[in-house]
């Protein structure tokens, strides 16, 4: 049987950014790009609707709702429906493009133009399965979610008043039961993005097969990789905040009782001219790191797939 090393594995990420760093910054640059730029220009195009909304909402003092009034706050409802379903299958189509990046750098490091990003078949295909496995996963949990509290009302009808703490017990014991299962199918099914990566076709299923015998291995991969992320993001917030701490000179205008309020009262503009370098440094920074996650994140299957295809 296949085998892959578990250490090798988690820490693939990080020899990813070692190794490719111009990379990973590209990678940044195309997610403040493809991410933060459609999302300004949403905001651009439905901010000053939903802002004379609110201003008619804070203004409306009771009395018979205006019709026309109502009838552009559905519309505007119904426009901010449609961008969420836009932006959700842009963002999937995205993330699946950097999920190759990633994987290109693992499996095919000599692509390495264009910071391994590419548009073709293959991200294609992993953004279908993003966007499959999504939907899966919300049909799965409500299903779930469904059956506990149902169990559960059964068994708090079931045990009159001295069914509380059997009920509390049912209602714990099913969500980790279901969250377990949930987690062994997610580990069973973790090969099917380096699947459809490799092969340039759809495949989800088929990563039952492959991982068959490996659930303990993929376990300790996506529980490394987890604690990976969030000691570097307790380590990333750790140094914003003493940043934060350093430039204790310039924030005096937000220093004392009342400042902070006095400071954002102002007018948007007077804030963006005097908060613009910290934004702008935040954003960068945090563009950077998300990259690094990104990397840290997807690589690992990459590795694992390889290693459990090498004989086949």
């Amino acid at each position: 049987m296949a085998r892959f090393s578990v250490g090798e594995a988690a820490t693939a990420g990080f020899g990813v950014v070692v190794r490719h760093p111009l990379a990973v910054l590209g990678w940044a640059l195309a997610m403040v790009v493809a991410l933060i730029g459609p999302a300004i220009l949403a905001f651009a195009a439905m901010g000053p609707e939903f802002a004379r909304l609110m201003q008619w909402a804070m203004t409306h003092q009771g009395g018979a709702p205006d019709p026309a009034m109502m009838d552009q706050m559905m519309r505007a409802q119904s426009g901010m429906t449609a961008l969420h379903l836009l932006y959700w299958l842009w963002s999937s189509f995205v993330r699946a493009v950097l999920c190759a990046a990633v994987f290109r750098a693992v499996l095919t490091p000599d692509q390495s133009a264009w910071a391994f990003l590419r548009i073709g078949s293959r991200e294609l295909w992993l953004t279908l399965l993003i966007l499959v496995e999504q939907v899966l996963l919300m049909i799965v949990i409500f299903i779930v979610a469904l059956l506990i509290v149902v169990l559960t009302a059964v068994v708090a009808v079931s045990g009159g008043e001295q069914g509380r703490m059997a009920t509390m017990v049912t209602a714990c014991a099913s969500s980790a039961v279901a969250g377990g299962v949930l987690i062994w199918v997610a580990l069973r099914l973790s090969m099917a993005a380096p699947m459809t990566f490799v092969d340039a076709q759809f495949r989800l299923f088929e990563s039952w097969t492959l991982t068959r015998g490996q659930g303990w291995r993929l376990l300790g991969v996506a529980v490394l990789v987890v604690v990976f992320v969030l000691l570097m993001e307790v380590l990333v917030g750790a140094a914003a905040v003493g940043a934060v701490v350093a430039a204790g000179g310039s924030l005096a205008a937000i220093q004392g009782p009342g400042a902070l309020e006095a400071f954002l009262a102002r007018p948007p503009l007077a804030l963006l001219h005097d908060l613009w370098p910290w934004l702008l440094g935040v954003g960068a920074l945090g563009a950077v790191f998300s990259a690094v996650i990104q990397a840290v994140v997807f690589a690992p299957w990459a590795v694992a797939h390889r290693a459990l295809t090498r004989d086949v």
